[in-house]
Parts: C-alpha cells; sequence; structure tokens
C-alpha cells in the first residue's frame, strides 16, 4: 500500500490505519488470539498505523501480545499511536497521571518508545488543566525519548482548533466529524493543514451505521440514528447501488481521497473487516458518486453532536 506524509513528523503512513475500538471493547472479539489475527490481517494489508487508548478496554494489553506474537513480521516502518487521560484515573490531565499513564502503557505494549500519544478528549477537562499538565508531562517525556510526537484528540471542531493554534500540537484527531453523513471538521481540517499538523480522521462510519447501512438500527455517533439520518443512510446506500459500490468501501474511500487527511483510522473486529478496509484505501472511485451524494444526502456541515444526544436516543458502549 501506498504510503504518505505525517504531518510535518518525517514519517511516511499509510492512508488507512486499524482502531483498536473493537479489540479492546467490543463483544465480536472474545480472544487474544482473535485480537491477533486481526492485528496480523492488518500487516499483511499493508498497514503500518494502529491506534489504540487506554480507554479502549483490552486493546493495549492485546496489542502488545500481537506484536510479542508477530515480531519480526510486523512492519519496519510501524507506527503505534496511543492517548493519556483515563488512566489512572479518568478524566485526568494532570501531570503526575499523565506520566504514570504513558509508563503503563510502554508495560502493556512491549515497547521502549510511543511513536506518538494524543491528549484524548479534551473536552473532558479545561484548556489550563490540559496544557499545564498533560502537555507538560508529555513534553518531558518527549525529552527521554519515551514518546515520539504529540497530539490532541477529542470533539467539538472549535476546541480542537483553539488547542492546534497553540503551536504546540504536531497531529489532531478527529472523530465522527468529518464522513459521508457529516462534514462539520472541514474547518479544522483545513487550519490543520495552514499549520502543518497532521489529521488523523477517525471514524469515517460514524461508529458504525455507514459500515453496516442495511441495518438502521447500527450506532450513530455511539447512538441511535435520528429519523433525518436514517433516510440519508437510505439515499446513500440507493446512489451507491447505482454505481455498483458497497456504502463501506466509499466511506472508506470518501476520506481517504482527501488529500488533506494524513490517515483514516477505523476499528475491524474480524482479519476480512479491515481487509476489505485495505482494498477500498487503494480502490478508484468515480467522481460522479461524490456528487451525486453531496447533491441527493447532502452531509451536516455544523457541529451540533452535543445537542442532539441530548435530546434523546439510545446509547450505545462498543
Amino acid at each position: 500500500m501506498k504510503t504518505q506524509p505525517y504531518g510535518g513528523t518525517g514519517h511516511d503512513i499509510t492512508p488507512v490505519g486499524l482502531g483498536m475500538v473493537p479489540i479492546g471493547r467490543s463483544p465480536r472479539v472474545t480472544s487474544d488470539e482473535q485480537a491477533v489475527e486481526i492485528v496480523r490481517a492488518t500487516f499483511e494489508a499493508g498497514i503500518n498505523f494502529i491506534d489504540t487508548a487506554p480507554y479502549y478496554g483490552d486493546a493495549e494489553r492485546r496489542l502488545g501480545i500481537a506484536l510479542k506474537e508477530i515480531g519480526d513480521d510486523a512492519p519496519d516502518d510501524l507506527f503505534i499511536n496511543t492517548k493519556a487521560g483515563y488512566r489512572p484515573n479518568p478524566f485526568d490531565y494532570s501531570e503526575e497521571q499523565t506520566v504514570a499513564c504513558v509508563e503503563k502503557s510502554l508495560e502493556l505494549l512491549g515497547l521502549d518508545l510511543l511513536h506518538a500519544v494524543h491528549i484524548h478528549d479534551v473536552e473532558r477537562s479545561d484548556m489550563e488543566t490540559v496544557m499545564n499538565g498533560a502537555l507538560k508531562a508529555l513534553q518531558k517525556l518527549q525529552d527521554q525519548r519515551l514518546v515520539g510526537h504529540i497530539g490532541v484528540s477529542g470533539g467539538p471542531v472549535e476546541l480542537l482548533t483553539s488547542y492546534i493554534e497553540t503551536g504546540e500540537f504536531e497531529s489532531v484527531i478527529t472523530h465522527n466529524r468529518f464522513n459521508l453523513l457529516d462534514q462539520q471538521a472541514g474547518p479544522l481540517i483545513d487550519r490543520a493543514n495552514e499549520l502543518g499538523v497532521a489529521v488523523i480522521n477517525a471514524a469515517p462510519f460514524a461508529s458504525g451505521i455507514l459500515a453496516r447501512p442495511a441495518n438502521l438500527d447500527a450506532p450513530y455517533v455511539y447512538h441511535s440514528a435520528p429519523p433525518e439520518v436514517r433516510e440519508r443512510i437510505k439515499r446513500i446506500s440507493a446512489i451507491c447501488r447505482e454505481f455498483d459500490v458497497e456504502v463501506p468501501a466509499a466511506a472508506v474511500g470518501f476520506s481517504v481521497e482527501k488529500e488533506k487527511i494524513a490517515v483514516t483510522i477505523l476499528g475491524a473486529a474480524t482479519p476480512a473487516e479491515i481487509k476489505a478496509a485495505a482494498a477500498a484505501a487503494d480502490a478508484e472511485f468515480p467522481p460522479e458518486l461524490w456528487a451525486a451524494i453531496e447533491r441527493e444526502a447532502p452531509p451536516n456541515m455544523v457541529d451540533n453532536v452535543e445537542n442532539w444526544r441530548k435530546q434523546g436516543g439510545q446509547s450505545f458502549i462498543l
């Protein structure tokens, strides 16, 4: 698989990466052996980027087992990102807790260096605490050659923009806000590119519904989808059928084709799922497909995720 620059870090990464949420938290992955096979399939598909986090249940431990078992068959240019902010205590962004979190990640993963660490879900705290606690800790760990690169991740677009404009972060993770259904993160992506900050686009399936479009009860941003989203899914599915394209493949292709995105990370609960994502990343899609979707099922451009969550809808724990 081709590679492309990861911002200004000097690393080249594949346009898709494996997200470890299903491997760490999904009831579909019930054993360490399954986890190893998914990671192995990831490498066999030519993917060199893996994203994990303490918040993802058993993800770091299982990835550590996989890396040990796969050994020299892992890519020479493997790039692993994890996060800080949920361990030992949830939503604790202090310097002390961040150091403890990173030390545990290194132990579980069996690594001497974390290629990147992102401060996770910064909306759970305030900017002063994050910058004077977690960021300072990561910078010290960077000086000790335990952390390679530092990034920030979260939800609200304006908040993430304010973080990258400090000039302290090399990358930003936006999730559920740039896909076929929702493109609220457009201004953030543009600003990141202006600043030379690598953009990691997470959840191209909008947390599930674009991966399983026939099931309108599938998760949408970790909740049940409102009626208007279900109608747009139906229209997108119909358009994809006209072009003989599967919706999940289109969801991956849409993100990968955006030159302003360094890597798109997505979850997989089977080897077949990550191999299908890799195939979609290498595929070519007709421009008319994107034009038809934009015309007939225009994306949401306003970051109103928190508002509609408060209005109700079943919450899904993935």
